[in-house]
């Protein structure tokens, strides 16, 4: 990019929509981020990922093999309990799978931190599971509107990762309360005890009022039905950047209001585990045809639970899955280079070939380089989700499923969408609010359909910028913001890493 180019900035009644000659950029963020500011509807995207994107991931520099408990990846032999051996006697070391087909017929747990799996590559490490997660461990349930199902539908993997029996943050009980009210973008509180230095990771936590303030405020005031969310709770996780008394400074600002009477406690962050990782491995699931919604049976590779952060998924090759990858409110944790694949035979009578693709439930986490060569009922997945990252993907028809419970300030950024006709379709209870709260924005998306302004699916305080829009309605700087661009012309074509490389460069000053 040239940048001493001049812009031709053409503005469309109060709409803020920006035409440039050659690249273009947007006037939420410039060219370098100067237009940018923590109080922005810009989010702050740069914490997502493993480590805060601040290191490559930890590798143990032990290692062991499966094979050194009598694995065989034959395709026949049943290893699964040689792989419970090797992940028992693997902690703090690195687990080599070799090159071959290897039978399992049981749950893999890794409750323990610093461990990571490595296959010998997703084409050439193949694991085989003979039986699903709902024959294995039965969890009937019944969905928001009363359909009998499976909690597997959603959710879990043939692999956990993380403690079930641990809280995120332990020991519980200690905390204190947060004493005076803060602004979203300010990165300073006041707390009744001074309980923690610097370098202390914390938990900022925000519990609703009974008549549902903490929601209606993540929404904008534009709820949709919200009597399914009630007892709401939200949080941030940062660093003690300085202490004193009872004052302390954080490293980033934060992303939401904090008022007294929203209950807000600041407590450590302590995850029960942190640095497992999953590599260069192949998933590979019965060819049958797609049952349809809500009558999955568990193939599902991976899940990362609500007590890990700082863990990943890398390199992963799912066959003909009922869901991929979950990551289920855990923090700080990437999913890169994931591919999701179906043999021809597994689509079901709606072309769809299973029901969650990827899905990000967490905190701060993010999926980079990913690629989905089938048609999953929803494609990527933030429900509940808060300043997650879906970046510099493909699909072959994308759906960005936000699927309701309050998804708040994620990002989608530098996708080719494919087809792009299903772009905002989202699924979700009907009483669990619109599809998603305030804050969401899709930057530099590609596809070869163009798409309605998104009716019913969130307030007017999200992003759409560079989207293939086929409808820019009368908009408010205040409310809705659309910039259009000519395709592939957006600068930066990635605005998460956009805003880690300009975080970074800051934090090296």
């Amino acid at each position: 990019m040239n940048l001493l180019r001049p812009l031709c900035l053409a503005f469309v009644t109060s709409a803020l929509v920006a035409s440039t000659c050659g690249a273009e950029v947007s006037q939420l963020w410039g060219t370098a981020g100067e237009k940018w500011s923590p109080t922005s509807r810009l989010p702050d995207f740069s914490f997502a990922g493993y480590r805060r994107g601040e290191e490559p991931f930890r590798i143990p520099s032990a290692s062991i093999s499966v094979a050194d408990f009598g694995a065989k990846g034959d395709g026949s032999t049943d290893n699964t309990d040689a792989f419970k051996q090797a992940i028992q006697a693997g902690a703090g070391k690195l687990i080599q799978i070799p090159a071959g087909r290897f039978v399992l017929s049981d749950v893999l747990e890794v409750r323990t931190s610093n461990l990571v799996l490595r296959g010998a590559g997703a084409d050439k490490t193949v694991i085989i599971f003979t039986k699903s997660l709902e024959t294995l461990r039965p969890r009937p349930v019944k969905n928001d509107d009363g359909t009998s199902t499976t909690d597997w539908s959603w959710a879990g993997g043939l692999i956990m990762i993380g403690n079930p029996s641990a809280h995120r943050e332990e020991p519980a009980g200690i905390f204190t309360q947060v004493t005076e009210p803060a602004q979203r973008g300010a990165n300073q509180l006041s707390l009744a005890k001074p309980l923690f230095k610097v370098g202390d990771e914390v938990s900022l936590v925000l519990h609703d009022t009974a008549d549902q303030g903490l929601v209606k405020y993540l929404y904008h005031d534009q709820t949709g039905n919200i009597s399914g969310l009630n007892h709401w709770q939200c949080r941030q996780i940062f660093r003690i950047r300085a202490a004193s008394g009872n004052e302390v400074t954080l490293d980033r600002g934060l992303r939401f209001d904090v008022r007294p009477e929203w209950r807000p406690t600041l407590e450590p962050f302590r995850p029960a585990v942190t640095d497992v990782g999953i590599e260069e491995i192949g998933f590979e699931f019965p060819a049958t045809p797609y049952a349809g919604h809500f009558k999955e049976s568990g193939w599902n590779p991976v899940a990362i639970r609500a007590s890990a952060a700082h863990c990943w998924l890398k390199n992963l090759v799912v066959r003909n899955g009922d869901n991929g990858p979950f990551v289920e409110g855990a923090a700080f944790c990437t999913v890169a280079g994931v591919r999701i694949t179906a043999d021809p035979q597994r689509k079901g009578k709606d072309g769809h070939s299973g029901h969650h693709g990827i899905t990000l439930e967490g905190d701060d986490c993010l999926c980079t380089n990913f690629s989905i060569e089938t048609e999953f009922i929803h494609d990527l997945t933030v429900q509940s989700a808060i300043g997650s990252v879906f970046a510099s993907g493909r699909a072959v028809n994308l759906c960005m499923d936000h699927h309701c419970w309050a998804s708040y300030e994620n990002l989608f950024t530098d996708i080719d969408a494919g087809w792009g006709k299903r772009l905002f379709a989202s699924g979700g209870g009907s009483n669990r609010g619109l599809h998603t709260a305030a804050g969401a924005t899709f930057w530099n998306l590609r596809g070869r359909a163009s798409v309605a302004w998104p009716k019913g699916f969130g307030p007017d305080g999200i992003n759409l910028i560079g989207l293939p829009i086929s409808n820019a309605p009368a908009l408010n700087p205040a409310g809705r913001w659309l910039e259009k661009f000519a395709p592939g012309q957006l600068e930066p074509a990635d605005l998460h890493a956009a805003m880690l490389a300009k975080r970074l460069a800051g934090a090296e000053k």
